[in-house]
């Protein structure tokens, strides 16, 4: 297959396409610490038409493409597990165009979350719900094709896939379409996703690249209001109780300009206070289970409003108020004004030390999280054998639990559950079967995955999620745009259907 990077070589130069071990290697896992394998090539297309190029000699050659952006997944999603392509799209990573009047950005999907939302901050603007919690590594491209949330703003606007205008994608066979208003040769300025008969946008949002490759993305964006204010309260006794009345509450009285809201169970708030050194302040002053919001306004006035109401709802449900400033264990401030929406998950993957984790982030409605993370307890319960093995041969305790529970568009919350465990190759085995049976437990307790990568898509099938109505729906979408089934195979287990 020599000649195969020498024509890669000619659609992308010899700087941006290669076999070299060295580089394959660095390819060859993401944010999760279990997948590994290496790709047969990288290549960091430049445009879009490189990019459709590389499709058709990949459908020619019958070769896998995977896509990836920052590599900052965590289930497996952006790895050659059946050899192939990386595609790196890191290098279309320019903003096109700000147009104020239609309030909306165009960018390349290459772009992070971070640096977008950097440039949109100077002129007093931001798209609104910024993207994972990864935000400073992960690509616009990557977050839309996760539905993601959790880097700001989920509670004021949902998952960033809700701002989506318009999208340019390069087919599995390398065809190049536009969605939204600029579907039309007609438009020259993007102003809506919808009117010109379906909204297929929708089909490559959440698709977790197995439908096409997101090279643009039109996204709206909104004024960032000039004040904005943060508070944490101590949860007294049954916290989960009162964090389900006070997220409840909240948005059936109107939301008061509520941008974040998030609750830290106790076992999480512990192990974040004993680490030493602390890595961050706030943490080293909380003690007990906590509930934070941050909420924004245009003028002083509202804020004040805003927060009256916010602390009257907790107070009333057994909250109790930190100090004001981060000295005090204030997180929220910390949250919102240092851009800890951002790298506050990064903290968290070594609870204990010489751990990992391995998670099963999931959304589900505000009322239904205690139940879910009941699951959760039941899991550690169900497969204590298993932990005491991991503890027996390692002397590292494992756990399972919840970091954070976080509100996230409608009447839903984002889970950031999941287990901690030693990674070893002689324990691979053990924690694949730990990983894969605490996700099929969260998908029958009802709870959405959103992040599904290659392990996430298989278990909601082989866990029978899909209503089959549905899973041929999908079959025949994919068939139809993928013969070959070059794009992400794997996902969503296509090619078990396709050998029956």
């Amino acid at each position: 297959m020599a000649n195969i990077i020498d024509k890669l070589i000619e659609i992308v130069g010899e700087d941006y396409a290669t076999d070299d071990e060295y580089i394959r290697y660095c390819y060859s896992k993401t944010g999760d610490p279990l997948f590994q394998s290496m790709p047969d090539y990288v290549v960091r297309p430049k445009s879009t038409e490189e990019v459709s190029e590389i499709m058709q000699i990949a459908n020619k050659e019958k070769i896998p493409v995977i896509p990836r952006g920052g590599g900052a997944g965590l289930f497996g999603g952006a790895i050659a597990h059946r050899g192939g392509i990386i595609l790196d799209m890191t290098a279309m990573n320019k903003i096109i165009d700000i147009n104020f009047e239609n309030h909306c950005v165009t960018v390349e999907c290459g772009i992070t979350w971070a640096e977008l939302n950097a440039e949109l901050f100077k002129h007093g603007y931001y798209t609104g719900a910024m993207g994972p919690g990864s935000g400073m590594s992960a690509v616009v491209g990557g977050g839309l094709s996760h539905n993601s949330v959790g880097g700001g703003g989920g509670a004021k606007y949902g998952s960033c896939c809700k701002h989506v205008m318009s999208l340019e994608v390069v087919l599995p066979q390398g065809d190049i379409i536009n969605t939204g208003s600029l579907c039309s040769k007609y438009v020259e300025k993007p102003f809506s996703r919808y009117g010109f008969g379906p909204d297929f946008s929708g089909l490559f949002l959440g698709d977790n690249g197995i439908f096409g490759i997101k090279t643009k993305a039109v996204l709206n964006i909104y004024p960032k209001p000039p004040y904005f204010a943060g508070k944490t309260f101590v949860i007294k006794r049954s916290s989960m109780k009162y964090a389900v009345n006070i997220f409840q509450e909240w948005l059936d009285k109107g939301g008061f300009g509520i941008y974040d809201g998030f609750y830290f169970p106790d076992y999480f708030v512990m192990g974040m206070s004993a680490m030493e050194p602390p890595t961050y302040l706030p943490w080293a002053k909380i003690k007990k289970p906590i509930i934070i919001y941050t909420t924004e306004a245009f003028s002083e006035a509202e804020l004040e409003e805003n927060m009256r109401a916010l602390d009257e709802i907790v107070l009333k449900n057994k909250g109790e108020p930190i100090g004001t400033d981060i000295d005090d264990g204030n997180l929220a401030i910390w949250h919102y004004r240092d851009n800890g929406h951002w790298s506050f998950y990064q903290n968290t993957f070594g609870l204990p030390r010489g751990t990992h984790s391995l998670s099963t982030e999931a959304h589900c409605p505000i009322q239904k999280f205690p139940e879910v993370i009941n699951v959760i307890d039941q899991f550690a319960s169900k497969y204590q054998k298993e932990f005491a093995k991991i503890f027996e041969l390692t002397g590292i305790p494992p756990g399972a639990g919840c970091g954070s529970v976080g509100l996230s568009g409608e009447c839903n919350v984002e889970l950031a559950i999941g287990f901690t465990t030693v990674i070893r190759p002689d324990l691979y085995k053990i924690n694949m079967k730990l990983w894969k049976a605490q996700m099929e437990m969260v998908i029958k307790a009802g709870a959405m995955h959103y992040m599904l990568g290659y392990i996430g898509s298989r278990q909601l099938v082989k866990s029978g999620a899909f209503k089959k109505q549905y899973y041929n729906f999908m079959k025949s979408i994919k068939k139809a745009l993928d013969p070959n089934n070059i794009l992400s195979p794997g996902k969503f287990m296509f090619e078990m259907e396709a050998s029956k």
